[in-house]
């Protein structure tokens, strides 16, 4: 720590690293960003001009820099679990990209140990800062709809690109690549956080686009929530459309829907014939994802300001980390109940008070 701010170095240098970097910059009262860190030489040490810091091309080069205090991972998912033991070790405090790690017993390993560490430990997981999410939370909390009995998510995305890219890390179950992984993390983080925990499971996932590799862009996951609950997660990563979430809550005594790609973002219904229902505010309609002023870049803008807080304040982040852990432990159990002819999984011995 310098003149009392903490210093944080970002290891990874992809497409969410520049929003991170923005959070640190626009939070320079609390944090410096000290130093930077990607494979690439060229695009570290251009990432480090524009951010005015130190760059690297070996991460335990920056968990080393003494002037590094905190570390932000966002690196390929196979990375996930050596550097975050490693800067664990180091005694440093660490931001760590969702998915924790590319399965259950690893992330669970990752959260004791930085439990048991001095440093601070947070998952970046960006859903629980998303605007509209926390509009509906609150809403449940008021009980506007009464006992939730059923609800739907879907996720959409293009990753055409990267899919189609021979060699690339996604493409690869081995290195922490899967659709499921990837953004069923954000689903199963999300119905933990508002509904609680799954009892039971089924998932099918499917290859719908030509593409040379083993990798599912299509997947669906329904069972039921320890709550009676009944869920429906559906995904894409081969969408013909912007970028994209939707949430559907259907309760005893109304609906919440929630749209990213519809204006208003919220409506609520109180009823079968509330044919206009009432808008929400609080979640402005901005689908550019992944710009200054969509609902994305937003959120991990909020994401990390949290982290940041937590630093500076001495306090717990927001989010219950344990939590992203848990939604791991549900993707291992979709992935499965696919590898074994779409069977039922049952998870009703399975709990966060294990993890």
């Amino acid at each position: 720590m310098k003149n009392g701010r903490h210093g944080v170095g970002i290891a990874g240098l992809g497409l969410i690293a520049r929003t991170h970097a923005t959070a640190y910059r626009a939070n320079a009262d609390r944090v410096d960003l000290v130093a930077v860190c990607d494979a690439d030489p060229e695009v570290a040490e251009r990432f480090g001009d524009e951010f005015g810091c130190r760059s690297y091309t070996a991460y335990s080069d920056l968990i080393a820099d003494p002037e590094v205090d905190a570390l932000d991972l966002i690196l390929p998912h196979f990375l996930h679990k050596q550097a975050a033991l490693d800067v664990i070790a180091a005694g440093k405090h660490l931001l760590l990209e969702k998915p924790v790690a590319p399965n259950y017993p690893d992330s669970v390993e990752i959260y004791r140990r930085a439990r048991e560490s001095a440093g601070s430990f947070m998952v970046a997981e960006n859903t629980r800062y998303i605007a509209a999410y926390r509009v509906v939370a609150d809403l449940l909390a008021q009980g506007a709809i009464g006992d939730v009995i059923h609800v739907r998510t879907q996720l959409r995305s293009n990753e055409k690109l990267h899919l189609s890219q021979a060699g690339n890390w996604r493409t690869k179950y081995e290195l922490g690549g899967g659709l499921l992984l990837d953004t069923g993390a954000h689903s199963f983080y999300l119905l933990a956080w508002l509904l609680g925990e799954v009892a039971e499971l089924r998932a099918v996932g499917r290859k719908v686009f030509p593409l040379p590799n083993p990798i599912e862009d299509t997947a669906e996951v329904t069972g039921l929530l320890k709550s009676g609950a009944h869920f429906s997660c559906m995904f894409t990563s081969v969408s013909e459309a912007p970028h994209s979430e939707r949430l559907e809550l259907y309760g005893s005594t109304g609906v919440i829907l929630m749209d990213q790609a519809q204006e208003p973002v919220v409506r609520l219904f109180a009823g079968d014939h509330d044919y206009l229902g009432r808008a929400i505010d609080g979640a402005p309609f901005a689908l550019d994802a992944w710009h200054p002023g969509g609902w994305h870049f937003e959120s991990v803008l909020v994401e990390v300001e949290d982290f940041i807080g937590s630093l500076a304040e001495g306090r717990e982040p927001e989010i219950d980390s344990r939590d992203a852990v848990y939604a791991i432990g549900v993707v291992d159990a979709a992935y499965r109940s696919i590898r074994s002819d779409q069977s039922l999984i049952d998870l009703r011995g399975f709990s966060r008070e294990d993890i």
